[in-house]
């Protein structure tokens, strides 16, 4: 199996741990390797032996974000991936990790059933980064005619008093706005969601350029 500890030391650059550390505060073991550089491993890992690879413990927070891509993108079926996701959901105590992994996560068009049916069901969890895997996996993957009511119906209706899952919430239904303004206007207007994801969402929204200035006035008027 590849070294990818000797690699990842070999990668490692204090400026951009310290640089890394603030961003992600609270986190520690961070040792300073750029997310490319640890993307570019994880594909090295998946050409060579990646089954043993995940059979280890991670022991730093690159380690940690090297098994969720792997785990996100390896060669397998669906419900293999999500017996690995279920434990690596476990490892997940940061937003870096939490959206790497999202975005990153493969699956085919027959098993979408299958897997939005998982990921919705850690809204139920109660767990800050679990629900915040949720909204954000559907956010990449899910944003459609088909499930965006379901996802904003979620922001709207389930509550969490940690910042990470309520940052995340109002990124996914600033995202719903994007692509279905007038279904997630309906929402805001509906005055149900939690008070702050509400007007974080505002906030996002308006800070997006592919927001037209006058829906920008609009949505200020309402905060």
């Amino acid at each position: 199996m590849i070294d990818y500890r000797t690699i990842l030391k070999e990668e490692a650059e204090p400026e951009y741990s310290e640089f890394s550390s603030k961003l992600i505060p609270g986190k520690e073991g961070i040792i300073g390797v750029r997310i490319p550089k640890v993307r570019a491993l994880a594909k090295e890992i998946i050409k060579d032996d990646w089954e043993s690879f995940l059979d280890e413990d991670p022991k730093c927070f690159e380690e940690e974000l090297l098994r969720g891509l792997v785990i996100a993108t390896a060669p397998m079926d669906v419900e293999r991936r999500i017996g690995y996701t279920e434990e690596f959901l476990d490892i997940i105590d940061n937003w870096s990790t939490c959206d790497s992994f999202c975005s990153s996560w493969k699956f085919s068009k027959k098993d979408s059933g299958r897997v939005y049916s998982y990921f919705k069901s850690l809204m139920d969890s109660g767990e800050e980064f679990r629900m915040r895997v949720s909204v954000v996996f559907r956010m990449s993957h899910f944003i459609d005619e088909e499930h965006v009511g379901d996802l904003l119906a979620d922001i709207e209706t389930y509550r969490h008093d940690r910042y990470y899952y309520k940052m995340g919430a109002a990124w996914a239904a600033s995202f719903c706005y994007i692509k279905f303004p007038e279904r997630t206007m309906d929402v805001l207007k509906a005055g149900k969601m939690d008070d702050w994801v509400y007007h974080k969402t505002i906030q996002k929204i308006c800070e997006s350029y592919r927001v037209s200035d006058e829906d920008k006035r609009i949505l200020r008027a309402m905060r």
